[in-house]
C-alpha cells in the first residue's frame, strides 16, 4: 500500500472512531464521497464529521460542501487558514463575509502603490512593487498578484504600467469586481477580469464613467512617464529600452536574493535548534538530500547557499543551490499533501495538453468509465428505437394499438351478450345463430391479436436498448471507434491521475532530472525533495 493510501485509510479510521455512532452508514458514505470531491486526500473529513448534524442531513451536507469550496478559494486570504480551527459552517461563512466586505468596501492605501483615481464606486491603483501587486490583486487569478509572480510583475512593467481597477460595490463572485489594465507606453491596452481572462468590451468600457478613469490614467502616465512614452514611440529605441530594463531587473532580483541569503546567514534563521519556520524546515530537507546526492560542499559553504527560487514547481517551494559544486541545480520540496497535489497538477496538465496520447494505451483503457459509455449507447439506442422501432421489433412482438384494443373490447361485449342468449334462449334457431356469430367473433379477435399494429412500450424500448448497449461493452473500445466516440471523453481522469501517482510515485511527475523521490524528516515532518534540474 502506498503512503498516500495509508494516509487516506488513517483519516477514514480516525473519522469512524470519532463519528460512527453519530451518523447512519448511508450518511457516512455520503460524507466520504463529499470529502473526496473536496480533496482527494480527505483532509476535510474530520471537519465535516464535527460540524454536520444527522438531522436535515442532505441539506446541511450540500451547504457544507459549497461553503468549504468557497473557503478553499479564500483560504490564504483569511486570518484563520486552518479549517479545523472553525467550530461551525456559520463561522466560515462569517469569516468569508468579513473578508469580502473588508476588500470590497475598504480599499486601504499601502506603500508601494499610487492611487490614480477614486470615487464612491471605483479605486484605481498602480502597484509599484510586487508586494503591493499581491495586496491589491488578492482574490484574482492574475500571475502578477501571485506570491511567486514577482518576475511576471516585473515583465509587465517593462514597456507599460499595470493599473488595478477595484469595484467597491461589486461582489467577489463578479468577474469584474477587480479588473487589471496593462497600459503600454505606445498606447496599447489589454484588460483582464478577475479570473484572468482578457476582454475588450463589456464591463463599463465605452461609458462616460470609464472615459473619466481612462483620462486620469493617461494624465498619470504623462506626468510620471513622459520620457518612457517618448522612447517607445520609436521601435528600435523601444527594443533597446526593453533589453536594458530586463537586464536591470535580473541584476536587481539577484542582488535582492543574495542580500536576503546573507541576512539569513547572519541571523542563522535556518538553524534547526532555533525558532525555525516552514521555509527553513524545507531548506534543511533540501540540504540534507543535497548532501546525500554527494555534492561537494566546501568549508565556506552551508545551507545558506540555498536560495529560494522565484518560481514554484507545480506549487512547490523551490531552492537553487549556489555552491561551487552543482551550481544552479534546482530542488523542489513539500510535505506529502503538497507533493501529492503537485503531482496531480503535473498529470492534469499532461492530460490537458496531450489527452490519451500522453499515456500508455492499456493504462488509459483501464480507467475507461464503462458505465458512462454504456449509458451513451443506451441513450443512442433508445432514440433510434423510438424513431425506427419497426427495424428492431417483429410485428408479433408489438402490442395492440389502442384502436385494436377498443375493437376487441366491443367484440368481447358482443360475445358476452350472445353467450347469454345461448344459455337462456329456448329458440333453437336463435341459439344456433348466436353460436355461429360467437365463432366468427373468436376468429376476428384471433386475427387482430395475430396482427398487432401498436408501438413498443417504454419498458420494451428500455429493455432492448439496455441489452444492445451491453452487447457493445463486450469489445468496448472497438465499439467506441465504430460509433466515433472519443476515448478521452469517457475516461475517469481523477482515478487515472490518482492511480498514476500511486503506481509510479511522485518522483516520476515532479523530478524532471532523474525521477527520484527523496525523503528527509525535519522536526518530525517528512518532506519530499526532487531535483528539478
Amino acid at each position: 500500500m502506498s503512503l498516500s493510501q495509508v494516509l487516506l485509510e488513517s483519516r477514514k479510521d480516525d473519522f469512524l472512531k470519532s463519528y460512527q455512532e453519530k451518523f447512519t452508514p448511508e450518511q457516512i458514505k455520503k460524507i466520504f464521497l463529499t470529502s473526496r470531491d473536496l480533496a482527494t486526500n480527505q483532509k476535510f473529513l474530520m471537519f465535516l464529521g464535527k460540524v454536520l448534524s444527522p438531522e436535515n442531513f442532505d441539506e446541511n451536507l450540500s451547504t457544507a460542501q459549497k461553503t468549504i469550496e468557497k473557503f478553499i478559494k479564500y483560504q490564504q486570504a483569511l486570518e484563520q487558514k486552518d479549517i479545523n480551527e472553525y467550530n461551525s459552517i456559520e463561522d466560515i461563512v462569517n469569516a468569508i463575509k468579513q473578508h469580502e466586505n473588508k476588500v470590497r468596501r475598504n480599499v486601504k492605501t499601502i506603500d508601494g502603490a499610487d492611487v490614480v483615481f477614486e470615487n464612491d464606486r471605483f479605486t484605481v491603483v498602480t502597484p509599484k512593487s510586487h508586494k503591493a501587486s499581491c495586496y491589491y490583486g488578492a482574490g484574482t487569478k492574475w500571475c502578477t498578484a501571485s506570491t511567486n509572480g514577482s518576475s511576471h510583475f516585473d515583465n509587465y512593467n517593462v514597456d507599460g504600467k499595470l493599473f488595478y481597477i477595484l469595484d467597491k460595490k461589486a461582489k467577489s463572485n463578479d468577474r469584474f469586481y477587480k479588473v487589471a489594465l496593462l497600459q503600454k507606453y505606445d498606447g496599447g491596452r489589454t484588460f483582464y477580469d478577475a479570473p484572468d481572462k482578457a476582454f475588450s468590451n463589456e464591463w463599463i468600457l465605452g461609458t462616460p464613467e470609464w472615459d473619466e478613469i481612462q483620462r486620469q490614467i493617461n494624465e498619470y502616465l504623462e506626468n510620471n512617464f513622459s520620457e518612457e512614452i517618448e522612447i517607445f514611440k520609436d521601435k528600435e529605441k523601444a527594443r533597446l529600452e526593453r533589453e536594458r530594463i530586463r537586464k536591470l531587473q535580473i541584476a536587481q532580483r539577484n542582488a535582492r536574493r543574495l542580500a536576503d541569503a546573507e541576512s539569513r546567514k547572519e541571523n542563522d534563521e535556518w538553524n534547526l535548534e532555533g525558532d525555525i519556520d516552514e521555509e527553513g524546515e524545507k531548506a534543511n530537507a533540501v540540504f540534507e538530500v543535497l548532501q546525500e546526492y554527494g555534492a561537494t560542499i566546501n568549508e565556506d559553504e552551508s545551507i545558506y547557499n540555498l536560495i529560494p527560487a522565484e518560481h514554484s514547481h507545480y506549487g512547490l517551494l523551490t531552492f537553487e543551490w549556489l555552491g561551487e559544486d552543482d551550481t544552479n541545480s534546482t530542488w523542489a520540496v513539500g510535505d506529502w499533501d503538497e507533493v501529492y497535489e503537485a503531482a496531480k497538477d503535473y498529470y492534469q496538465n499532461l492530460w490537458d495538453d496531450m489527452g490519451v496520447e500522453g499515456w500508455s494505451e492499456g493504462f488509459v483503457k483501464s480507467h475507461l468509465d464503462e458505465e458512462s459509455v454504456k449509458q451513451w449507447f443506451v441513450d443512442m439506442f433508445e432514440e433510434d428505437i423510438n424513431n425506427n422501432y419497426e427495424h428492431y421489433f417483429d410485428s408479433d412482438d408489438l402490442p395492440l394499438s389502442r384502436e385494436q384494443e377498443t375493437q376487441i373490447e366491443k367484440l368481447e361485449d358482443e360475445k358476452e351478450n350472445l353467450e347469454d342468449i345461448v344459455h337462456n334462449s329456448e329458440d333453437e334457431d336463435e341459439i344456433n345463430e348466436a353460436n355461429e356469430r360467437i365463432e366468427e367473433i373468436d376468429e376476428e379477435i384471433e386475427e387482430i391479436n395475430e396482427n398487432p399494429e401498436g408501438e413498443p412500450t417504454i419498458q420494451m424500448v428500455e429493455d432492448l436498448a439496455e441489452s444492445l448497449a451491453y452487447d457493445k461493452l463486450y469489445n468496448v473500445v472497438e465499439s467506441m471507434v465504430e460509433y466515433g466516440l472519443e476515448l478521452s471523453e469517457f475516461i475517469d481522469v481523477d482515478a487515472l491521475i490518482s492511480d498514476a501517482i500511486d503506481s509510479d510515485g511522485t518522483g516520476n511527475a515532479l523530478s524532471s532530472y532523474d525521477g527520484a523521490e527523496n525523503e528527509a524528516n525535519i522536526n518530525g515532518t517528512w518532506y519530499y525533495v526532487y531535483k528539478v534540474d
